[in-house]
């Protein structure tokens, strides 16, 4: 797997809306955060203020700027603005030959997990990080740290680290494998595509946050993931934020999120809810499509990825 080159000072970043709308006031503060890095920032504003309904353009629109953000090779990254909905409307049209000759990083999460996943089949390391629209301001300071480091190459070996709380779904293993994962709603619609992690050829450690459901549709959404043999073929499980989950109003589903998640996985392990990720602010960047090393003991989870620049 390639890991697309260090981003210096000078270097390009294209900043790209393929999904819901944003607003000039949303990225002023990333605008101002990415001259600070000494980056040259790469967009169109009529391109990316567009607006149709919901979404940033129409899709013919979003799939030609974020096409040719792919094609061109003077972009050394490519930031998505927000999340939202809008990617599966145009991922399937998608060219990466382009991306294939010039490899770049493809950086977000939430919608935006298909184009990580693209990068992936496409040969090259993503990074499951905060959309443009929430940095610098609305994500911790660690997490923007680690995300500038591993942009940078200033590391050899990535470490996540976090303790189990009594909540947890959790399940001691150890297991080493591809990193894939992103949005759980968005995962499940790759199920039944070219995309399929069932199509995967190598193993691979699975990871995903939800944000904004019912526990009933949480549960529905997991036990697909596991009637699609995607809980099987996973080396290990990991589980990000679930941040905003409610109960039904009319007639509570019964269960809490953990309770979920060990009904739904079976017997997987290695197990780990509590991966630093997902809508809220500490939503530590993680590496899609990189070799990782995950140990699960009694009481901690230690993920390690090592950096091949």
């Amino acid at each position: 797997m390639i890991w697309p080159a260090p981003l210096r000072r000078g270097d390009t970043v294209a900043l790209v809306a393929a999904s819901r709308r944003v607003t000039p006031a949303e990225m002023r503060p990333f605008i101002e955060f990415a001259r600070l890095q000494g980056w040259q920032l790469l967009y169109e504003e009529s391109a990316l203020y567009a607006a149709d309904g919901l979404l940033a353009g129409s899709d013919e629109e979003r799939l030609q700027v974020l096409q040719a953000a792919l094609d061109a090779p003077e972009v050394r990254a490519i930031w998505f603005a927000r999340g939202g909905h809008g990617s599966s409307r145009i991922w399937p049209r998608l060219h990466w030959e382009g991306f294939q000759k010039h490899p770049k990083w493809l950086i977000g999460f939430s919608d935006v997990t298909p184009f990580l996943w693209g990068a992936v089949w496409a040969g090259a390391v993503a990074l499951h990080a905060p959309v443009a629209a929430l940095v610098p301001h609305r994500t911790q300071i660690e997490a923007v740290n680690r995300l500038l480091a591993l942009l940078r190459g200033d590391i050899t070996l990535y470490r996540l680290s976090w303790k189990r709380k009594p909540h947890y779904a959790w399940r001691p293993g150890q297991a080493s494998g591809t990193l894939l994962g992103g949005n759980l709603t968005l995962l499940q619609t790759l199920c039944g595509t070219l995309w399929d992690f069932l199509r995967y050829p190598q193993p691979a450690l699975l990871f995903w946050e939800e944000v904004g459901e019912y526990y009933y549709r949480l549960d529905r959404m997991s036990w697909h993931l596991h009637n699609a043999g995607w809980y099987k073929k996973a080396q290990g499980l990991l589980i990000g934020s679930m941040s905003f989950m409610r109960e039904d109003e009319d007639l509570p589903f019964g269960r809490p999120p953990a309770q979920i998640v060990a009904e739904s996985t079976a017997s997987l392990a290695p197990l780990a809810m509590g991966l630093p990720i997902g809508h809220t602010s500490t939503n530590w960047p993680m590496p899609v499509g990189a070799s990782a090393r995950l140990l699960v003991t009694t009481d901690e989870a230690h993920l390690e990825v090592p950096l091949a620049y």
